[in-house]
């Protein structure tokens, strides 16, 4: 196992507001392995936004797929809802990011997008851009149009097509719902080559409990805590 990796759910989602440009800005002080964020497409456009439906997130009634121009939305912090490549020039090269797609129709934007963004030299053992999704068609499609970046699935359940999946997209990781923790099935998946990272992790005990069974990262909403943790348990077997 190259690490255990602590990796920022939207940003650092229970410290600052999520998917925000602040909460990026944020997360980037504290010293975590990658921050992750979700993207939906509009009008040719990408977005860095989680939910399909807008309430929750801006206190806007409908769906973002059907609102009219998504520049014009604010989020509860007052701040507009941020695009894809404007959340990149903050981030590109200065930390690692997993880009998790959340609409239909976006591995093709994505790809589009991430070639606008010279290359990185890999100075981590995450990799620099690592593209992940529930929709395991999108990231089959990347990884049949040759990404140059690496790719993961995340499922909520115990699929039954595992063997199948890892072989046709060959993914750098696996996210496991922790509600649905089968230490047997993480087993078979990382003996094929594909380290496991569980969501969402918000507790030390758990974060310590996941490590010592062999987890090979977390995404957490309090990544700044579960550093912390990190950096003490660090500490004690030097």
């Amino acid at each position: 196992m190259d690490s255990f990796f602590i990796i920022g759910h939207r940003g650092a989602a229970g410290e600052k507001f999520e998917n925000s440009l602040s909460g990026f800005e944020y997360a980037l002080t504290l010293d975590i392995d990658a921050i992750e964020l979700d993207i939906r497409q509009h009008s040719g456009e990408l977005w860095v936004i989680h939910d399909h439906e807008l309430d929750r997130l801006t206190g806007t009634e409908g769906r973002f797929d059907a609102f009219d121009d998504p520049s014009k939305l604010r989020l509860l912090n007052h701040e507009p809802v941020p695009r894809l490549r404007e959340v990149l020039d903050l981030l590109w090269g200065k930390i690692p990011v997993n880009i998790e797609i959340k609409s239909s129709d976006t591995a093709s934007l994505l790809l589009d997008l991430l070639e606008q963004y010279s290359s990185i030299e890999q100075e981590s053992h995450f990799p620099w851009i690592l593209l992940s999704s529930f929709d395991h068609r999108q990231i089959l499609e990347l990884r049949n149009r040759n990404c140059p970046w690496e790719l993961a699935l995340v499922t909520h359940g115990i699929p039954t097509n595992a063997s199948r999946l890892i072989g046709q997209i060959q993914p750098f990781s696996w996210s496991m719902d922790d509600e649905y923790i089968d230490f047997t099935f993480i087993d078979q998946v990382q003996h094929q080559g594909v380290r496991v990272m569980i969501y969402t992790v918000n507790e030390m005990d758990r974060a310590q409990t996941l490590r010592k069974a062999g987890i090979d990262g977390i995404l957490t909403d309090y990544p700044s805590k579960l550093k912390e943790y990190q950096l003490h348990d660090q500490a004690r077997t030097i």
